[in-house]
């Protein structure tokens, strides 16, 4: 059974309208995927020194093309490491120390050399850990080059890096929680960059647009670098400007588009995020129903990241940790993750395309006894007609998800004390909706009663009584949409044709009366039918744009769930 079958998204602590969760290992291999992929090109960044403010050495940036033209064309990449001058020797490295240079690096985003070979030895992009402030980001460059300037007394020491094939991992925590309050770092960016962060478009879910929202954070931990001095130039350098350098070749190219707005896709899906953040989910011991406290690689890798949506402008229930696994092992082999969907939020999905349906065959009912020849004689009267108001309710849990009751009666009576007549006309209407395994199951119910006495005779019954059920089984495509197979199983009539002798009938017209009322409608050719599977079929999952999807159906508290993985990355 998947682990998705726990999904309860309804249970008080949650109420996510719905989740996407996919395994850190299913991050990893199509992060790396689009970043092996990149078209990179490499991004170069010089600092100089700058004047003194308050009597305290600054640092200004310089770009490249001004500092060569400073230096007379000298390239500080272009000198041997460990090179050295003393003061006024004319070198080329004076040059570069009289143009003020302290440092500059060279980087281009992409997996080292070294590793290309061997995938299985390249670290993950990303740990998630079991905490969604502090999620491990490991930044990985296919070229790498740093080059200082050390100045003593008399002069000054090139020193010139080039990472080794396996790379220099350059790691930062990176805190993902998009809260609006509290102490998430999301707070901490300006509007516009929390706007790009908390994207709620067609691309919400994208390894890109993950990639933008892991370079939000500042560098927690650069790499010691053998060469480098602990306080050296390069160090406060490459600790204060390395992430913006590292990103910049992907903010050049556009991925992710920095000024996204919702407004500028054309998504089809069904549910549209309004509000979103996110958390992580590591795995949980059955023994202790609590996170692993040392897991091992392999249930790391099971560690899912969950984005927590809102839509239609609900608020957005803090982050909770699930008492359930999103995958297990098996789960893993087939696929990245799963999203969910709320069973009342796809609920209220299907209650909406039923309703234009409902107020047909919510029937109003007129009964009258008119009394004729000087009251001799009755004139018994009743009619339905369309148009009723009635709601679905949507009980609180089990496969029952919606249900809809709906009854009106009509009521006459004639003569003194009512002793000549009367006549009741009750119809009714009962609908239901189940959520199961893997299919939807509609019920309809609907049923008029009739009571018609003459005197001291009596007539009654169920006129019409129409029962339907409908099966929806439900699959998936791999854009997001549901595709539906229905099964209808043939009309129940137990309707009841009620009636007396011929004696009586003539002197009451009661079998007339009952004729009258169960022609007036149509219903097994007409308005009681079947519903169509446009009601079911017209919804798409959210995440079309990044994911394909497989595998739907209920958990065991009918939320709807599917398989998904990572569509293709593009790096165009």
């Amino acid at each position: 059974m998947s682990a998705s079958a726990s999904s309860n998204l309804t249970a008080p602590s949650y109420g996510y309208d719905f989740v996407v969760a996919t395994t850190q290992a299913s991050i990893n291999a199509t992060m790396l995927d689009y970043i092996n992929g990149l078209k990179s090109t490499p991004t170069t960044r010089c600092f100089v020194n700058g004047p003194k403010v308050n009597g305290k050495k600054t640092t200004v940036e310089m770009a490249y093309e001004d500092l060569l033209k400073k230096t007379g064309g000298v390239d500080p990449f272009g000198i041997a490491d460990g090179t050295s001058f003393e003061r006024d020797d004319g070198s080329n490295l004076e040059k570069v120390a009289k143009a003020g240079f302290l440092a500059c690096f060279r980087i281009t985003m992409g997996i080292p050399p070294g590793l290309v070979s061997t995938p299985e030895k390249v670290p993950n992009v990303v740990v998630l850990g079991n905490n969604t402030k502090t999620v491990t980001y490991n930044m990985l460059c296919s070229k790498f080059q740093i080059a200082e300037l050390q100045y003593d007394y008399d002069g000054a020491t090139l020193v010139n890096l080039n990472q080794p094939k396996a790379g220099w991992i350059i790691k930062s925590h990176v805190d993902l929680r998009l809260d609006p309050v509290g102490d998430a770092a999301y707070n901490k960016l300006p509007p516009a960059v929390q706007a790009s962060v908390k994207n709620l478009g067609a691309d919400a879910f994208g390894v890109q647009q993950l990639l933008f929202d892991l370079n939000q954070a500042g560098l927690s931990d650069v790499p010691e670098i053998p060469g480098l001095l602990p306080n050296s130039a390069a160090k406060n350098i490459l600790t204060q400007y390395f992430i913006n350098t590292y990103f910049q070749d992907l903010k050049t190219k556009g991925q992710p588009v920095l000024n996204y707005t919702i407004v500028k896709h054309d998504n089809p899906a069904t549910l549209i995020p309004t509000d979103l953040n996110m958390m992580v989910q590591p795995l949980i011991d059955p023994t202790t129903h609590q996170p692993y406290a040392k897991p091992s690689d392999a249930q790391a890798d099971l560690a899912t990241l969950d984005y927590l949506c809102a839509c239609y402008n609900k608020i957005l229930k803090p982050a909770v940790p699930f008492t359930w696994d999103w995958m297990n092992t098996q789960d893993a082999k087939q696929y990245h993750g799963i999203i969910s969907v709320n069973r009342n939020t796809f609920a209220s999905y299907i209650r909406d395309q039923l309703m234009p349906s409902i107020p047909k065959n919510c029937l109003i009912p007129t009964a009258t006894i008119t009394m004729k020849d000087l009251g001799t004689k009755k004139e018994y009267a009743a009619h339905v007609s369309s148009g009723g108001v009635a709601a679905f309710s949507m009980p609180a849990a089990g496969a029952n998800v919606l249900t809809l009751h709906y009854e009106q009666q009509a009521d006459d009576y004639a003569g003194s004390n009512d002793l000549e007549g009367e006549i009741h006309l009750k119809p009714s209407l009962d609908v239901n909706v189940y959520f199961q395994n893997d299919n939807i199951v509609i019920t309809q119910h609907l049923n008029i009663y009739l009571k018609v006495r003459s005197l001291q005779t009596t007539v009654s019954g169920n006129i019409i009584d129409y029962t339907l059920k409908d099966t929806y089984y439900l699959g998936v495509d791999k854009d997001g949409k549901i595709t539906v197979n229905a099964s209808h199983e043939p009309l129940v009539d137990h309707s009841e044709t009620p009636g007396t002798d011929a004696f009586v009938n003539l002197f009451t017209g009661i079998n007339g009366i009952v004729s009258y009322v169960k022609n007036q409608v149509s219903f097994t050719s007409t308005t009681f039918q079947s519903f169509p599977i446009s009601v079911v079929q017209n919804f798409v999952f959210p995440g079309g744009k990044t994911f394909a999807f497989k595998k739907v159906a209920f958990s065991n508290f009918q939320d709807l769930t599917s398989a998904i993985t990572y569509a293709q990355a593009t790096n165009k």
